[in-house]
């Protein structure tokens, strides 16, 4: 496996993008609050994070498609909390 400084640097920085999906995560689901959540934001975010999937396996970069497989997964659970506790009552 060759890793060059610039792979690390991008693999650091989605990693840390992708931490900040679950910090999210875990106040939306700690607090059921999701009134100023932007549906659009997050359905973005999971089609980003797919495409990059996408690009990453055709690059063979497969530390990088962990990550944003990872960051999909947290954008689609986003969803389906806003889904979920979106007007209830």
């Amino acid at each position: 496996m060759n890793i060059d400084l610039w792979q690390l640097l991008g693999s650091a920085a989605a990693l840390s993008f992708t931490l900040g999906f679950v910090d999210q995560l875990r106040i939306t689901f700690k607090t059921r609050e999701v009134d100023g959540l932007s549906l659009l934001q997050w359905l973005v975010f999971a089609a980003a994070s797919a495409a990059f999937a996408a690009y990453y396996v055709h690059l063979e970069q497969w530390m990088m498609v962990a990550v944003s497989i990872f960051g999909t997964s947290c954008c689609v659970t986003m969803l389906a909390l806003i889904f979920k506790f979106r007007h209830r009552e």
